[in-house]
């Protein structure tokens, strides 16, 4: 019997949206997943942001998220364990949890290049596959510069195949060394942005169509990314611009779906 495989997709979902629902099945269907874990974030290592919502929020917007596709499961891992989210200590975790399952942690490409930055990342990267996915016309030729060389053998170039990587591994990169795989994944991006959605909110504007019914409707009845009341001279001094349309702002993190600086140093 073949071995259950599981993605890991974390990331601070605030809100989670449907760029990462659309980029998680992708990756669930490219490369034979039997589940996707969506792991929102306690606190990100390297980079906090003033106005990151609560955790267990955040948590319970990706179970909204998630509902309806049998394949996704929301996950407390990070959210329950204090202190910072590393990913090293998630996969450890989930390791011994999973001991007989294949794991396949998903990465936007600009946070994998910063890879030298995260905690223990040599060990991390001897203890799952990883999914590395880049925004269209993005170049992966920088991967080699960043990697440790013994690394280098294990990258996998899976762009333009759709179904059953696993089962073509050895044709795909015949004589590729032991150890955890890299491959390099074309998966589809949506143009949706976390960043944007908060100010879309804030601004009173719809975010319909960006995000679920069910993590609309949690955001509307908890009052999140709402405008902080401004004093009534404030408001005689508003530009017109303030009324216009958030413009679309990248979100920089794999749990955002366009790819941040850094897993480890989330926004």
């Amino acid at each position: 019997m073949a071995r259950r495989r599981i993605g890991i997709f974390g990331g601070t979902f605030d809100p989670p949206h449907l760029g990462h629902l659309l980029l998680a099945e992708t990756i669930r269907e490219q490369f034979g997943l039997d589940e996707v874990l969506f792991v929102p974030c306690n606190e990100p290592p390297h980079k906090s942001r003033a106005d990151l919502t609560e955790a267990m929020h955040r948590y319970a917007m990706v179970v909204a998220a998630t509902l309806h596709n049998p394949a996704f499961t929301a996950s407390t891992i990070e959210v329950d364990r204090p202190g910072k989210s590393y990913s090293v200590d998630t996969v450890r975790q989930l390791r011994e949890q999973f001991p007989d399952t294949a794991l396949l942690f998903v990465a936007g490409l600009d946070s994998f290049l910063e890879i030298e930055t995260w905690k223990d990342h040599e060990q991390l990267l001897e203890l799952c596959d990883f999914v590395v996915v880049a925004r269209p016309g993005s170049s992966f030729d920088r991967l080699r510069q960043v990697l440790p060389e013994r690394f280098h053998e294990r990258l996998v170039d899976a762009r333009g195949r759709r179904r059953g990587i696993e089962r073509r591994v050895e044709q795909i990169a015949p004589g590729s060394g032991a150890g955890p795989r890299i491959y390099l994944s074309d998966a589809v991006y949506l143009a949706v942005s976390a960043t944007e959605i908060r100010a879309r909110v804030r601004a009173g504007w719809s975010i319909r169509y960006r995000v679920t019914p069910e993590v609309e409707r949690y955001i509307r009845s908890h009052g999140l990314y709402a405008a902080k009341a401004e004093p009534a001279e404030a408001d005689a001094g508003r530009t017109a611009a303030s009324e216009t349309e958030p413009a679309a702002a990248a979100e920089a993190e794999p749990g955002e779906v366009t790819t941040t600086a850094s897993r480890e140093a989330t926004s």
